[in-house]
């Protein structure tokens, strides 16, 4: 895991409910009886380890945009390709963590909704969350997020990412490798390829710690409501 919030207290109190559980199911291939309490705090724990997963998958995305190799990259892909494979990567997961979060909350509070009835209608603007530190930290999360909706929908729904920058680094693929000045230009292109990538580097590593300290913001002040519903189950 790259994210500090891998530390948090929420998921270390969720892990202790369930240690035992998870012991017993290493022991057999059987099913295991699961208490009520365990039922809870495993859809916490997974809820919780699907943000944590996303953001260091963000961490991911952000390190491997220079990592291109063409002896260990798929046939057919070039540098660019490779790319924009990783900036779309970034710009899916960067939105989704909050979503995500939206659905940690479903499952602490126990609302039963489905994953994709999960939205602000319904958890932000929930009579349980409505007016909480729980919601001001969900609509932080939630504006940090909307300036980068237009390109996750872009990607999602019509075309791949694009901008001019990019655009005109792709140009020189579409030149022969028998073309005389082919190498040459090839050679030229990298090196703004390489300036490119380190400042969409440098641009998405600031992003993916601010939306990393929004999100411990979040796990601070839901952590109580998990807390107080486990010892209900006492």
């Amino acid at each position: 895991m790259n994210t500090f919030i891998k530390d948090h207290q929420l998921l270390k109190l969720a892990h202790k409910t369930i240690h035992s559980y998870l012991i017993k199911l290493t022991k057999t291939t059987e099913k295991v009886p699961i208490t009520e309490e365990e039922s809870y705090a495993s859809e916490v724990f997974i809820s919780i380890e699907n943000i944590i997963s996303c953001i260091d998958q963000l961490y991911f995305s952000v390190g491997m945009l220079s990592g291109y190799r063409a002896s260990t990259t798929p046939n057919q892909m070039n540098r660019h390709d490779y790319i924009v494979f990783g900036i779309e990567n970034y710009y899916l997961r960067l939105t989704s963590v909050y979503d995500r979060c939206l659905r940690l909350t479903n499952s602490i509070y126990y609302f039963g909704l489905p994953e994709r009835q999960c939205n602000n209608n319904t958890i932000v603007k929930n009579s349980h969350i409505k007016g909480t530190q729980i919601a001001i930290a969900l609509k932080e999360l939630d504006k940090f997020s909307d300036p980068f909706r237009y390109h996750r929908n872009t990607i999602a729904h019509n075309k791949s990412y694009s901008e001019k920058v990019l655009h005109d680094l792709y140009l020189p693929y579409l030149l022969s490798e028998n073309d005389e000045i082919y190498e040459q230009i090839h050679h030229l292109n990298k090196t703004k390829i390489n300036r490119f990538v380190a400042e969409k580097k440098s641009e998405y590593r600031e992003s993916v710690n601010n939306i990393e300290k929004l999100v411990n913001t979040y796990f601070d002040v839901v952590s109580p409501a998990f807390s107080n519903k486990l010892k209900s189950y006492v």
